[in-house]
């Protein structure tokens, strides 16, 4: 009943944040350079005005054209495209503590990783940006890792030991493909929608016994062991100023295995645009789920990370 009332939450919130008209507010006026091509151009952003801003998007075909976001979310989506569908500029990099590394190759195209493990658990990723209707904007992650190094480090006693020395991981490749649409809602807001799943490919089926029951890890950790992982999940983000942004999220995994199946997380953001390239983050996660040696099942976590990257 929890599990099924929770999903219902989820896609209801999704289905009631992606399908809200957007808010009649102004938009900001073209630069003088640029001439009027719609009825309407006179109150819209260009494509070519969003690129010169360095403002990571995506083209849209909607009944404006060329009609990409209200101004109060171009300042939104330039210090906090995360988690949308939306890409960096080419050229702009930014990266956190925990946040990964992102890279704009082109308009179409994002690479990423983790550089604080890259060392430990080696991996890849891309971003594409797909051609979006109706101010939809539609893109897709694949990533590739290899958490096997990782897993053999944290086996042993003492200081960073998580798993009984007793285990060995052999060579495990973690397969990741997921589909993400974001639409503004409201003229400081913006709606994303996340679906994919995971899998991993193994020399060996790790013993059940050497999981690392703790939220947050034991969810993204459990397609290495057995079964895939389906992942489902919405944000709503937005500006309180030319500073603050906020993020307000839901994410449920669903394992394909009989038993320890079901983990939903909720999560809340606040950001700080310290300047033009630093970021600080903070928040909370709240872990509800079922873990094979450990009784809780609700439980919260603090969140802090610091994103700095081009200006």
């Amino acid at each position: 009943m929890i599990k099924k009332s929770i999903l219902f939450f989820i896609f209801l919130q999704i289905a009631n944040v992606l399908c809200a008209q957007n808010d009649t507010a102004k938009l900001v006026q073209l630069p003088s350079n640029l001439e009027a091509h719609t009825p309407a151009a006179e109150n819209l952003i260009t494509l070519q005005h969003a690129q010169n801003e360095k403002i990571p998007i995506v083209p849209l075909s909607g009944k404006f054209g060329d009609l990409i976001l209200t101004s109060e979310n171009l300042m939104l989506l330039k210090k906090w495209s995360y988690n949308t569908a939306y890409l960096m500029p080419a050229g702009k990099w930014e990266t956190g503590i925990f946040q990964p590394f992102r890279y704009g190759i082109n308009q179409k195209m994002e690479i990423f990783t983790n550089l604080l493990m890259l060392p430990l658990i080696p991996e890849a990723g891309v971003k594409l940006a797909w051609r979006s209707k109706d101010d939809f904007v539609l893109a897709s992650e694949h990533c590739l890792s290899i958490p096997t190094p990782f897993l053999n480090m944290i086996s042993r006693k003492g200081i960073g030991g998580l798993i009984s020395p007793e285990y060995d991981f052999s060579f495990i490749l973690s397969v990741s493909n997921s589909l993400i649409v974001s639409r503004q809602i409201a003229p400081k807001l913006l709606a994303s929608a996340k679906a994919g799943f995971a899998f991993a490919l193994r020399g060996e089926k790790p013993d059940p016994q050497s999981t690392i029951d703790i939220p947050v890890f034991y969810p993204r950790m459990a397609h290495y062991y057995d079964g895939a992982s389906i992942r489902l999940g919405g944000a709503v983000k937005g500006s309180l100023g030319d500073k603050w942004f906020y993020e307000e999220g839901v994410q449920a995994f669903i394992i394909t295995r009989p038993e320890n199946n079901f983990f939903f997380e909720n999560t809340g953001t606040i950001m700080w645009a310290v300047g033009k390239s630093l970021r600080i983050r903070g928040g909370y996660i709240l872990a509800y789920g079922k873990y094979p040696y450990e009784t809780p099942k609700w439980q919260m976590w603090p969140t802090l990370d610091l994103v700095f990257g081009s200006k």
